[in-house]
This record gives C-alpha cells, structure tokens and sequence, in this order.
C-alpha cells in the first residue's frame, strides 16, 4: 500500500507476522533534525516490507531513495545529492537482545511493540548524507599556482673553495 506521507508510529509486531507492504513518500517537515544540517527534497520514498524467519528475529527490509540539497564543500554553493538506501532493520525489545542480533540487520529497539517509523527513517536519512558534498566539477574561479619555470641554475657554494684550491696550485709544489 502506498501511502501520502509515512505513519509516524507502526506496530511492528502486527506488521511483520502479516507479512505487509508499506511505502510512502517522504515528508520534509516531518524531519526536523535532518532539516538543520540539508534540505530534503520533495519526491522521496520510503518502501518497506515486514519479514520473519522460522527462527530468526522480525526484520523490516526495504529502501530509501530522496534526494537533498546541501553545501558544496569546494564552492559553498547548493548541491543536490541523491541519497539511497537498504534498510535491513532488526527489531528487538531491548539493548541485550541488540546485541546478540545478527550484523546483517540494524537493530531497531521496540516500544511496546511499535516502531516510530518517521525517527528510523531520520536516522537511515543522516547517515546517508556523505561527510564531504561536492559538485563534480565546480566553476569558482579558481586556478591552482602556475608550475614553477626551471630554476636557473645556482652558482655552487662550494665553486669559491674550488676555485682556491686551483689558485693554490696541487699539494706539495
């Protein structure tokens, strides 16, 4: 199913022993943290799917795609970055049960059985932003120093000393 804009809480449990389908498109007013550090961009989307082996623990997999606006590192001018993810989330009940949940999966701690999907997917968004922005080709003028032309060549320190010990004559004369 798709939906306008992501609920902010889902049951978790019920969601993933039935075995649901949710996407939805990413809302930017609905992610105030990434908000201070780049624009999100209309158009995102969010798709998951809620998933359980025999043994294994409940998984939400799915994917992100979106794109932001941020500073260029080289420029300081707007660049518009495309973030996507895989999102393999491992749900759990608590800190213990994080940690002896497999590697494959991103451990995502449960409250009371739901997940607050909008601050799950916050997390996925800020981890995706890339440390250093750039445009791939940036025109601000500026030009590397020109390439040295050959130095000229100096006049050894050591020539006077040459030239006194031949004044001199050799040793011994």
């Amino acid at each position: 199913m798709f939906s306008e804009t992501l609920p902010e809480r889902l049951n978790a449990v019920r969601f993933v022993d039935a075995g649901d389908r949710l996407a939805g498109a990413l809302e930017p007013a609905h992610y105030k943290r990434f908000a201070e550090i780049a624009t999100l961009m209309p158009g995102g989307t969010v798709e998951l799917q809620g998933a359980r082996d025999a043994f294994g623990p409940r998984v939400i997999t799915g994917s992100l795609r979106c794109e932001a606006e941020l500073t260029c590192q080289r420029c300081l001018q707007p660049v518009v970055v495309p973030l996507v993810g895989t999102l393999r989330w491992g749900l759990v009940r608590d800190e213990n049960a994080a940690a002896q949940l497999d590697r494959e999966y991103d451990p995502v701690v449960l409250d009371d059985g739901d997940v607050w999907v909008r601050q799950v997917i916050e997390d996925e968004l800020l981890l995706l932003v890339p440390i250093m922005p750039m445009h791939d080709m940036c025109d601000i003028g500026w030009t590397s120093d020109p390439e040295p032309d050959v130095a000229p060549e100096r006049e050894s320190p050591f020539g006077v000393l040459r030239a006194l010990k031949t004044e001199q004559g050799p040793k011994g004369e």
